[in-house]
């Protein structure tokens, strides 16, 4: 049977716990020997990379040889928040221009229509532009901008692949199969004009990108930047729940469910040592919701929600969350309570006689859901 740690050694305090080598690791090169890796303005030896602890998700600039210094977060922090003001104003601004000189392409008054696709592209697009942002600002200040994707340096497809199996099946029987049999009495289809095809098509692409930009500036971000001073986990996932919260324009009663999706969001990408799994649930329940908004007209709007679809948006979520938390411990042998560690670039990288082996996996008033 598994052993379970207890909860304060670990997720309050997590750097001590024993070490557990990431999930989907390429395997070793042999006589790698004293080769070199190098980040901005420093070389650092593989030796040197592969002799430092491995470290859960939220502590994973201390896994980065002579880059964990105090300074670092605030100039992750202050490059992401200029880049990303940049690439809107260069992206957005001129968008909003071309609106005021071709009315026909111009963004709507409540700029959440979903038949206009200047509104998808505005709303989703100023969003997506976080992924981007937030990786210049983790390479700038860390020097090392794949450990914001995972403890393994890398986006592990692998895992969201599997984990998608479940998860997508799934948010489109329940957003997308549900919700047109509910809302069959409001569902109109619109006519198939090029703006609307559009419209519907540039959600479809930007809504998974509008997802993963929220999980890196809500989750990797702040985690990782209060991670480098502080051990304690809870403290990265708590913070920024405000923030999240704010970004979102439900009543009282909707604002529970944004509340626990971030810190359910938040637990998993300590939990797994990367944000595959946060940004999977987000786009899987953002994605289907975008795919029928065109039919049922305020679908995605953000405002008063009761308690049905409170239950409708929370259940799913908490289920499908429980249950790829036990699914990732046992498949990468980890206690209930242990986090994914690494060392921030793949095993590949390291030289082989610093690695040990990964133990073996122990025996043991609206009803609409809400997007995020």
């Amino acid at each position: 049977m598994m052993q379970h740690e207890p909860l304060p050694r670990t997720l309050l305090d997590s750097v001590g716990a024993p070490i557990a080598e990431p999930a989907d690791a390429e395997p070793a090169d042999e006589g790698h020997g004293s080769a070199t890796a190098t980040v901005p303005g420093e070389a650092v030896s593989v030796d040197a990379a592969a002799s430092s602890p491995a470290q859960p998700y939220h502590r994973s600039a201390h896994a980065i040889p002579h880059r964990h210094y105090w300074w670092r977060p605030l100039v992750t922090i202050a490059v992401a928040g200029i880049v990303w003001i940049a690439m809107n104003l260069h992206v957005m601004v001129p968008l909003m221009i071309i609106g005021e000189v071709w009315p026909a392409l111009a963004t709507s008054p409540s700029l959440t229509d979903p038949l206009n696709p200047a509104d998808q592209f505005l709303g989703l697009g100023m969003l997506a532009l976080l992924v981007p942002a937030v990786l210049v600002g983790t390479l700038v200040g860390y020097g090392r901008a794949g450990i914001a994707l995972s403890v393994l340096g890398r986006f592990r497809w692998g895992l969201m692949g599997r984990a998608a199996l479940v998860v997508v099946p799934v948010y489109v029987l329940l957003n997308m199969g549900a919700n047109l049999i509910l809302e069959r009495e409001a569902v109109v289809v619109p006519p198939l004009e090029a703006g609307v095809v559009l419209a519907w098509l540039v959600a479809l692409v930007l809504a998974p990108l509008q997802s993963a930009g929220e999980e890196f500036a809500f989750r990797a971000l702040p985690m990782q930047a209060l991670g480098t001073w502080l051990r304690w986990p809870i403290v990265g996932i708590l913070v920024p729940v405000p923030l999240f919260m704010v970004g979102h324009g439900y009543n009282w009663v909707g604002q529970i469910d944004i509340a626990a999706f971030a810190i359910v969001m938040g637990l998993l990408a300590w939990k797994t040592g990367g944000l595959e799994i946060p940004i999977l649930l987000h786009a899987a329940n953002n994605w289907t919701l975008f795919a029928i908004s065109p039919l049922i007209p305020g679908f995605t709007e953000q405002g008063e929600v009761g308690l049905l679809g409170l239950a409708l948006a929370m259940v799913p979520m908490l289920l499908l969350s429980a249950g790829i938390w036990w699914w990732y411990s046992r498949r990468v042998g980890l206690g209930m309570w242990e986090p994914q560690r690494g060392r921030g670039q793949t095993l590949s990288s390291v030289s082989s006689s610093a690695l040990a082996p990964a133990p073996a996996p122990s025996a043991d008033s609206t009803s609409r859901p809400l997007s995020v």
